[in-house]
């Protein structure tokens, strides 16, 4: 069972009074005595218009069908503030004022701060609110949220925070804040003292982790080495927990035992069974979990007028080299007012998360972010129109795997017909289960195919000592457990296998790269194995494949459609 804590606040735990400038309620308007910081310089939009916007005759493309205008209208109907003023001005201002009133009265159970006398040496931080809106998986709203930040770019390294504040548990820095508003602040002479880190001090994430390391450590968790916001206990009741700013993952059979423990120590938000992770929605069930983004691929497709475009079967036209831009071509983009590195930034969140088939995709179209063209933006609707057809497509992980750690990996020689470098592709299973995956363009001209699959088996062998060495660390594998690397290169495989020397004029250039994986392998701990071409499972992330290459590709890696209910997956039942 998978289970979800979210931690309201987090501070370090030090008694002060804070009553003595939060009352009982909280001033619904800005005090005119308060202070604020202004300092800070003014926020610029970057980018164009919206990509969707109407200018003149309706488009048919910004015509949404009835049954997604709830998603798509919902960021319209709710405004979130930018500033502490426009939220009271807001017409949704009583909830933004609960919200504010609840920060408060958090900061105030936790005794955030304790007033003292202002002072002409003292170098005030100011503070700002910052407003947002917590929705589900369906985008619908949940919760009003406000936080209270400090502006931590007016601090200084040396003088108002250490160089080696990483190293340091505590928060050791005097820090003076500016009258926040929303606090009944009647003493001019008065300003708060930090005792305990808030949002955007430059200390503050450091200050947390360590405080909940700590009390992991006590309590008789381990922290991985390999990836430190990774603890785990084996003693007991096996538990696992994965840490990400203050959300908290639990992995264990029994994780109301966690929960109990964590919630004495710190004031916690139970909310229940994972459901959506860093925009990854989560779906349990007692034989797997499946992970997907069909939520953002529909935000995506409505953001671009593309939610009813006719739909692609393969991310790319395969066989199809996109080439740089001529200078028409990018005077004729320029003139769509399109914000390309936006877009593509949109595609690369979905493709290192939960859709592996969008990663060639988006590594060709990223070569094209300084002067894209009208080529490279029909390669973005082209994508589009892939994942209208595919949005139910989600990373399926199953129950009782027996394969161990499979790696494939795989080289297309001179692919960039620009520099003639070769694309590096790799991915990595775990029990039969997809878990690692990377396409990139090489660094370095490479004379012939066994010197490009030599660089990508090097690439992917760095991956796979890190992943075997975590494996084992937190206990999920038996020490002795090997790696087995498939690769359809016949002399690759047998170069790092046999016993030949490398000092011949054709491999010195890469003996230093052939030298380690031959180590690697001959340490017993990999096995490299020979793969058909038509087998090789990472051949779709070096280049644009036909549609039955990469559907089957996709079915061995558990890269399937989700089971549908209705209009939403299959929901594990909460517990």
């Amino acid at each position: 069972m998978e289970e979800s804590l979210e931690i309201e606040e987090l501070p370090l735990p030090v008694n002060s009074p804070i009553s003595a400038m939060v009352g009982e309620t909280h001033s619904d308007e800005l005090n005119a005595n308060s202070t604020e910081i202004n300092n800070h310089p003014r926020i610029k939009v970057i980018g164009p218009r919206h990509p969707t916007l109407i200018t003149s005759s309706i488009d048919q493309l910004n015509v949404l069908p009835y049954s997604r205008r709830g998603n798509a209208l919902f960021s319209a109907s709710i405004e979130i503030p930018s500033t502490y003023k426009n939220a009271l001005k807001s017409k949704d201002k009583d909830l933004w004022k609960q919200a504010i009133n609840k920060e408060l009265d958090n900061m105030n159970q936790l005794k955030v701060w304790e007033i003292v006398d202002l002072k002409d040496d003292y170098k005030l931080v100011g503070t700002t609110w910052i407003f947002r809106i917590k929705t589900n998986h369906q985008n619908e709203a949940v919760e009003f949220k406000a936080r209270l930040c400090a502006q931590g770019f007016s601090q200084t390294q040396g003088s108002d925070y250490n160089k080696t504040a990483f190293l340091n548990a505590e928060l050791s820095e005097v820090v003076y804040l500016a009258i926040p508003q929303g606090i009944n602040a009647d003493q001019r002479q008065k300003c708060p003292c930090l005792n305990k880190a808030i949002y955007s001090l430059k200390q503050a994430p450091l200050a947390w982790y360590t405080r909940l390391k700590q009390w992991l450590l006590k309590i008789g968790f381990r922290v991985s080495i390999l990836d430190p916001c990774v603890f785990f206990k084996h003693r007991e009741i096996p538990t696992w927990i994965y840490i990400h700013v203050d959300d908290i993952v639990i992995f264990s059979k029994d994780v109301s035992a966690f929960k109990n423990k964590i919630g004495s120590e710190f004031d916690i938000k139970d909310i229940g069974p994972a459901d959506l992770i860093l925009g990854i929605k989560v779906t349990q069930s007692e034989e797997k979990i499946t992970l997907d983004q069909r939520h953002f691929s529909e935000s995506l497709l409505n953001l671009y007028g593309m939610s009813e475009c006719k739909e692609a079967t393969t991310p790319l036209v395969p066989n199809k080299h996109l080439g740089p831009a001529t200078s028409n071509e990018i005077t004729t983009f320029n003139r769509l007012g399109i914000n390309f590195r936006s877009a593509i930034g949109s595609l690369n969140y979905l493709s290192t998360a939960t859709r592996p088939d969008l990663a060639h995709a988006v590594s060709a179209l990223s070569q094209y972010l300084e002067n894209p063209g009208i080529r490279h933006w029909k390669g973005f609707l082209h994508v589009l129109r892939y994942l209208k057809g595919s949005q139910e497509l989600g990373l399926h992980y199953h129950r009782n795997g027996k394969q161990g750690i499979i790696a494939y990996s795989d080289a297309d020689w001179g692919n960039c017909r620009v520099t003639r470098r070769s694309i590096s592709g790799y991915l990595a299973l775990f029990e039969g289960c997809l878990v690692l995956w990377k396409t990139r363009k090489q660094q370095a001209v490479s004379t012939s195919t066994a010197e490009a699959e030599y660089k990508a088996l090097c690439d992917l062998t760095s991956e796979m000592l890190w992943l075997r060495q975590w494996a084992i660390e937190i206990g999920i594998v038996e020490p002795n457990c090997r790696v087995l690397i498939w690769n359809d290169n016949q002399s690759c495989i047998n170069t790092p296998n046999g016993d030949s020397s490398f000092n011949n004029n054709r491999m010195k250039h890469v003996d230093i790269q052939l030298h380690f994986v031959r180590e690697v392998v001959q340490s017993r701990d990999f096995q490299l194995q020979y793969v058909r071409s038509e087998n090789m499972l990472a051949d779709f992330l070096t280049k644009s494949v036909s549609k039955p290459v990469l559907e089957r590709a996709l079915n061995v890696l558990s890269v399937s459609r989700l089971k549908v209910r209705g209009d939403v997956g299959e929901l594990a039942e909460r517990s």
